[in-house]
């Protein structure tokens, strides 16, 4: 299934400042981490494999579905907000969040049009493959871009920071 996800952690929680009556009164800290395995994907043979005339779903000779894994997710996200009462109704709320903190690339698809004979040698089959990083070097020579069979296609957001504030009254 394209749905497969072997594995998801996520840990979340939300601190409150202990200080209740000094400045750090009213400091909330929540953090958010992530992480997903990757998910599942067809290899495409980019061609008429096995005579039906459609090309758009074709497999490589001999590779089963979901051949394919994507690559794992990794996510930090946290947000840092500070409450102030403003009389006995109102209220001021200051709030910093961040998002993918660890700046780090989480790719998001996979170039998975391969060619019709990927991986099939007569008697020997074997597939269990993952995509490239654009700029790794190939085993015959030149590096990976997104044209590449298997090189990563897309990434998710980079690290993101907003800040906000709120009257509540």
């Amino acid at each position: 299934s394209e749905f497969d996800e072997r594995h998801k952690v996520v840990i979340a929680g939300v601190l409150n400042s202990p200080w209740k009556q000094s400045v750090l009164s009213g400091f909330e800290l929540a953090p958010i981490f992530s992480y997903h395995s990757g998910h599942p994907f067809n290899l495409l043979a980019g061609g008429e494999v096995n005579g039906n005339n459609h090309t758009t779903n074709e497999r490589p000779i001999g590779a089963p579905r979901d051949t394919g894994f994507g690559p794992n997710y990794v996510d930090l996200d946290m947000r840092l907000s500070w409450r102030h009462k403003l009389g006995e109704k109102a209220s001021l709320q200051l709030t910093a969040e961040g998002f993918n903190l660890a700046n780090r690339t989480n790719f998001a698809s996979v170039n998975n049009e391969v060619g019709p004979v990927f991986g099939f040698i007569p008697g020997f089959t074997t597939f269990n493959v993952k995509g490239i990083r654009p700029g790794a070097a190939l085993a015959g020579g030149g590096t990976a871009t997104p044209s590449t069979p298997l090189a990563f296609t897309s990434a998710l957001p980079k690290r993101q920071i907003q800040l906000g504030v709120r009257l509540s009254f």
